[in-house]
């Protein structure tokens, strides 16, 4: 069947010429060693401008090569074989589609002919997920979009974010919440607080989706401590020994914030050093677990992901690597993905401690894939707290590529690892 569809499609360019010029499959699609000789020298002669004909092939192919072919007996015969030259795309979906199958096939096989180690299963994956990315783009209809934006002004629709809420009303406000496809930046020193702004947006998301938590450098009961610390407003120091360090109330706060944590119902997974193809992983078997319902990745940290191979110390080709491959996991699972990033040491050699993009470290990738970068900034932990700076925590959505930038005040309960908005702290005092 796949030499057929490809002698189709090769018998289709042949009769209208024109058809190589909207195909996006490469020769090495063509199982056919012929075949695929014969759509390279096709792509060779359209290029130079001449008619794609037997005496074009000849002359770009020599006469061996012609003759290799098939000659002018094989041409007539592909253009007769062709039912219709308008299912011109039908044919390429189905040689590409064969090469799908064919090339996973050997991928497997030379897996099964061999040991793996951990770095090679990861490759494997990696190239498995590139193998099942290759395929024709379905055709774009200008009508059915044009509607899509019509109905969005005339079909009546409950008044909510159109992406997932963070909580934070004023974050919200900018963003509209956080959409899928979508890669969010959250860079900061160290104490400014990133991991419970993170586990926060976990909290507050998972009334309405699924939080999937990838947590490199501490564990899940360190997490999930930290995450009963805030539902339950409970003095992070006490939880090293809760059963001695809490009063009775404080305790029967513990039990309800268990309840409350059941509702939120993360998906943790503490393993150090984990790749993005291991978290593509776990994220599809959810979402094969889960298919009615939405998630969104959070993942600390950036710089401890674990990339596909050696880079010998270059940082930026690694950077580069792992921040592409997150906005392509936004993409592949129509998410937003979270992720946090240490800025680099510069920012405090500044008299303004206020971060900036260029503080990311490799930031030239960074900024280039990421939807929304985010950068947390505390006052306090660099002077002394004033009225104004006391528990401030400062976000700077320094990029937006679909809403406004800004910088938004947060309240930052530090010992209760808690983070709220600010006005609803100043409406509890009045």
């Amino acid at each position: 069947m796949s030499e057929q569809a490809e002698e189709m499609l090769l018998g289709s360019i042949l009769k209208d010429n024109s058809i190589i010029d909207e195909l996006t499959l490469s020769p090495d699609h063509f199982l056919d060693f012929t075949n695929r000789n014969m759509f390279t020298a096709m792509k060779k002669v359209k290029k130079k401008g001449f008619p794609i004909d037997g005496a074009a092939l000849q002359d770009e192919l020599g006469d061996t090569g012609f003759l290799f072919i098939g000659g002018n007996e094989r041409i007539l015969a592909l253009k007769g074989c062709v039912p219709s030259v308008h299912a011109f795309k039908s044919y390429e979906k189905m040689v590409i589609n064969r090469w799908k199958i064919t090339t996973s096939k050997d991928l497997l096989q030379s897996a099964l002919d061999s040991e793996l180690n951990t770095e090679g299963i990861q490759t494997l994956i990696k190239d498995l997920s590139q193998v099942d990315e290759q395929g024709t783009q379905e055709e774009f209809d200008l009508k059915e979009h044009l509607m899509n934006m019509y109905d969005l002004v005339t079909v009546p629709t409950p008044k909510q974010r159109s992406g997932v809420v963070s909580g934070f009303m004023d974050i919200d406000s900018k963003t509209d919440g956080f959409h899928g496809n979508d890669l969010i930046i959250v860079g900061a020193r160290p104490s400014m607080g990133k991991t419970a702004f993170l586990l926060n947006l976990a909290i507050n998301a998972g009334k309405n989706v699924i939080p999937v938590i990838f947590s490199l450098e501490m564990t899940t009961e360190s997490l999930i401590k930290r995450m009963l610390s805030s539902l339950g407003e409970i003095n992070g120091m006490k939880l090293k020994n809760p059963y001695h360090y809490l009063n009775d109330e404080e305790k029967g706060h513990w039990i309800t914030a268990i309840g409350k944590m059941e509702e939120v119902a993360p998906k943790i997974y503490d393993k150090p050093r984990q790749s993005v193809a291991e978290m593509k992983a776990k994220v599809r078997k959810i979402k094969h677990e889960n298919p009615t319902k939405e998630i969104i990745v959070f993942i600390d940290y950036l710089t401890l992901i674990k990339p596909s191979k050696d880079y010998k110390g270059n940082m930026h080709a690694q950077i580069t690597e792992i921040s592409a491959d997150l906005k392509g996991m936004a993409k592949d699972f129509n998410c937003p993905v979270v992720c946090l990033a240490q800025l680099s040491r510069s920012v405090e050699s500044r008299g303004d401690k206020h971060p900036m993009m260029s503080d990311l470290r490799e930031s030239g990738s960074i900024e280039q894939d990421a939807d929304v970068i985010m950068l947390l900034y505390r006052d306090e932990y660099y002077n002394e707290p004033t009225d104004e700076t006391k528990n401030l925590l400062e976000v700077n959505i320094a990029k937006n590529r679909d809403g406004e930038v800004g910088t938004v005040k947060l309240l930052y309960k530090k010992e209760i690892n808690k983070i709220e908005n600010l006005y609803h702290y100043h409406i509890q005092k009045q």
